[in-house]
């Protein structure tokens, strides 16, 4: 495997990182989608706090089963211009769209075996793409079918729940205020602000910004309705011990999309497919992360991939052991 540095022209210049197998001819690829966040190439934020390198990790384990790679900057991100602050869905959608595009025109990709792979929010870009641009399949990690407004929701309750349930004064405190409600009539007054407004950025408070564009079009999204035009082979997997997504959702797959597709549920396996022993609790979440930044993927997470992976693409992947310990 080589990887080399490439740069899609534009308005606003995508720069990213193609990972290419040590094959010869034409080989599969993969677009990495990235989740949500101010998040680079290789999946670590701007700021340096938390660096998982997870799209670096999972690009190269999808090289080393045979297929070219390529990620890239997020806007406002590593190399990349811009605010994140005003970036909304569209623009996402349109980098992702230009990224498919320099794929296709990669002399050593097969243009037609070229797979969408979205984590966590990149699942609805992934989706949003499939739906216009006939992808040979969909991965969706740590995420599909909700859109984005739908999950936060879900994550919200169940914030709420773990807060009304500790112990002592503080559980006490927070059921005698009922944060639950409380929270929630916050929610729903800023949601109203940012969708009866055409500007890309609020203010809350007066100090406070927040992405009003970002979350508008977010909300105008429809993942059910993209899914319900998609052809090509879908795959998704999601972990039991993931705050961030609803695994029971994976089960409307079946029939959503028009192709063939299945879905895991990995047993001890977080937002970042990683294992997690303890219990799944979302108030611990960032802490559950820095704690398996240095372990490897789930193994079985990985099986389960590099499956999909060689039963749809078997004539162009290699035979690297698909529960190779990559981190």
């Amino acid at each position: 495997m080589f990887e080399k540095e490439i740069t899609i022209n534009g308005v606003n210049p995508i720069y990213g990182t193609l990972a290419i197998p040590q094959t010869e001819g034409k080989s599969p690829a993969i677009l990495i989608l990235p989740g949500s966040g101010p998040l680079d190439r290789n999946g670590n934020d701007r700021k340096g706090k938390i660096q998982t390198n997870l799209y670096k990790n999972l690009a190269h384990y999808f090289t080393k089963l045979g297929f070219v790679t390529l990620r890239y900057d997020k806007i406002g991100t590593g190399k990349r211009a811009g605010d994140v602050l005003t970036t909304g869905l569209s623009d996402l959608i349109a980098d992702a769209k230009q990224a498919m595009t320099f794929l296709k025109q990669q002399t050593n990709v097969d243009h037609e075996k070229i797979i969408l792979c979205g984590h966590s929010e990149g699942t609805i870009h992934a989706t949003a793409l499939a739906e216009t641009m006939d992808p040979a399949g969909l991965m969706l990690l740590a995420g599909g079918v909700d859109n984005l407004i739908e999950a936060l929701k879900k994550q919200r309750q169940l914030a709420y729940r773990e807060l009304l349930a500790k112990s002592g004064f503080q559980g006490w405190l927070n059921r005698k205020l009922k944060i639950d409600q409380k929270g929630e009539k916050q929610t729903e007054n800023l949601m109203k602000k940012m969708l009866n407004t055409d500007k890309d950025v609020v203010k809350i408070q007066l100090f406070f910004k927040q992405p009003a564009k970002y979350f508008r079009e977010h909300s105008a999204f429809d993942a059910r309705a993209a899914l319900n035009k998609i052809t090509c082979p879908v795959f998704a997997i999601q972990g039991d011990k993931d705050p961030l997504v609803d695994n029971d959702v994976l089960a409307e797959l079946a029939g959503l999309v028009q192709g063939e597709n299945e879905y895991h549920i990995i047993k001890n396996m977080e937002h970042t497919l990683k294992e997690q022993i303890g219990p799944k609790d979302i108030l611990n979440y960032q802490k559950h992360v820095l704690n398996t930044i240095n372990q490897p993927f789930h193994p079985d997470a990985l099986e389960k991939i590099a499956d999909w992976l060689s039963t749809n693409f078997k004539d162009s992947t290699s035979q690297a052991r698909p529960t190779e310990t990559i981190k």
